[in-house]
């Protein structure tokens, strides 16, 4: 299945808000529900936009886009994106 990256988010704070009943989460998303973590990186699968997510214990979850409240205010890029 083809997907199209989108790191325009990476390093910015987010927040699940998982609906309750999306059959494509599983228990640890919303064990991580109203935990703070930044965006790895974001990737379009058939048509959704997919972000990684990573949490202070370095869990990595997965959530849609539309179910994160983003820190719109935050600086953009990890320390990838710094030039030395």
């Amino acid at each position: 299945m083809p997907h199209r990256h989108q790191t325009p988010l990476r390093g910015v704070k987010a927040i699940p808000r998982p609906k309750q009943g999306e059959r494509d989460y599983a228990a640890v998303n919303y064990e991580y529900a109203g935990c703070e973590g930044s965006i790895h990186e974001v990737v379009e699968i058939n048509g959704r936009s997919l972000a990684k997510v990573g949490f202070k214990d370095r869990k990595i979850v997965y959530y849609y886009l539309e179910d994160l409240e983003l820190d719109r205010e935050a600086k953009r890029g990890t320390f990838h994106d710094q030039t030395p």
